[in-house]
């Protein structure tokens, strides 16, 4: 199955904390270049970074859940 990256980030954290934002909507995604990044920092230039991808038909879906700002929903209490 060919996969199309959603996007990319140079840290692992970063790039888990989208993969399970995505994953909480439903989209079942994964992770590319995760292992060689960080393994070296420098890797991450040389392959584009973490990529983060889905599968073509949730591609626009997982783009608008990663660019909504979501914040306003978590409160301090509790």
């Amino acid at each position: 199955m060919n996969f199309i990256t959603v996007a990319t980030f140079d840290l692992s954290t970063e790039a888990h904390i989208a993969m399970g934002r995505l994953q909480a909507e439903g989209i079942d995604c994964h992770l590319a270049d995760e292992h060689l990044v960080q393994t070296d920092w420098l890797y991450s230039i040389a392959v584009g970074g973490i990529k983060l991808q889905v599968a073509p038909e949730d591609a626009e879906r997982a783009v608008q859940i990663l660019a909504r700002d979501d914040s306003d929903e978590v409160n301090d209490e509790g």
